[in-house]
């Protein structure tokens, strides 16, 4: 059984190991946004003078209050689209990917885990990090990924090849409706999904929808904890990237899950973040 006291004492080096980079990673969160307001505000501001973990995502908002200006937005913007292109091979969105997986298996060896389901599959970069683990710890378990986009089927054909010993299917499914008929049918409890910027890009009810068949989640998604806001999350919600409010989410969680936990709150609270990015949920 999945508890807070089992999580704290099976999951401790993996969460120090998150800690270390987090606290690493995000230490001048303030500096940048201090930074976004300048831009925001429609100051000239230098590369130079953005921490470079934010590097990346000070580029996306130039090209988004760029946009802006001109009075339109297009996600096929090649600017928009390169830059994308390029936060995906970002040191961290690459160690957040593995510890998502880990984090996950490792919940799902202690649980006993039959079902593993991907919420979303965006470009497919969270299912080929999750399928290598699989492979890599040879754990006997079925891998849903709820998209079927042509990018995601092709990945999947691709990684079937390239890793014959894990089973994965894909079912579509919207999270914003209740889970359809299909999924149902092809999961096998216990199971436990998980997700990367899934739930920020659609509705915080979707919690519950996942919470109606899911025995175990972790939601890797930035949640604002101090419900403090800066100038990059006013920005940022011009493409669909809408902040969530760990008091907006809390009360959902506690109807749908018997506990939660944020799993790097101490690196949060080391640091004064106001974003937390990998939440526990279990039954």
């Amino acid at each position: 059984m999945i508890t807070r006291d089992v999580i704290s004492n099976k999951l401790a080096d993996l969460e120090q190991e998150y800690f270390d980079v987090m606290v690493r990673r995000f230490g001048e969160w303030d500096a940048w946004a201090k930074a976004s307001r300048r831009m925001a505000d429609g100051e000239d501001v230098d590369e130079k003078e953005i921490p470079e973990p934010f590097i990346v995502e000070s580029r996306m908002m130039r090209v988004v209050l760029e946009m802006e200006a001109k009075g339109t937005f297009d996600w096929n913007n090649p600017k928009l689209r390169e830059i994308f292109q390029e936060a995906v091979k970002e040191p961290f969105y690459l160690f957040w990917a593995g510890m998502i997986a880990r984090v996950s298996l490792r919940l799902a060896r202690l649980a006993g885990v039959k079902t593993l389901v991907e919420i979303g599959a965006g470009r497919g970069n969270l299912t080929e990090t999750m399928v290598g683990h699989i492979s890599k710890e040879k754990m006997p378990i079925n891998l849903l990924i709820t998209d079927v986009h042509p990018v995601v089927l092709e990945n999947r054909g691709r990684l079937k090849e390239q890793y014959p010993g894990v089973t994965m299917d894909t079912v579509l499914w919207d999270i914003r409706e209740d889970p359809p008929e299909e999924l149902l049918k092809k999961i096998e409890h216990p199971c436990l999904f998980y997700d990367r910027s899934s739930i920020v890009y659609t509705t915080i009810p979707a919690i519950a929808n996942i919470g109606k068949v899911a025995d175990i989640a972790v939601f890797g998604d930035m949640l604002n904890n101090t419900g403090r806001l800066y100038a990059f999350d006013e920005v940022f919600k011009k493409i669909g990237a809408l902040p969530l409010l760990y008091s907006d989410l809390k009360p959902l969680l506690d109807s749908s899950f018997r506990d939660h936990v944020l799993f790097d709150l101490r690196a949060q609270e080391a640091i004064n973040l106001p974003n937390t990015t990998m939440l526990i949920a279990w039954k």
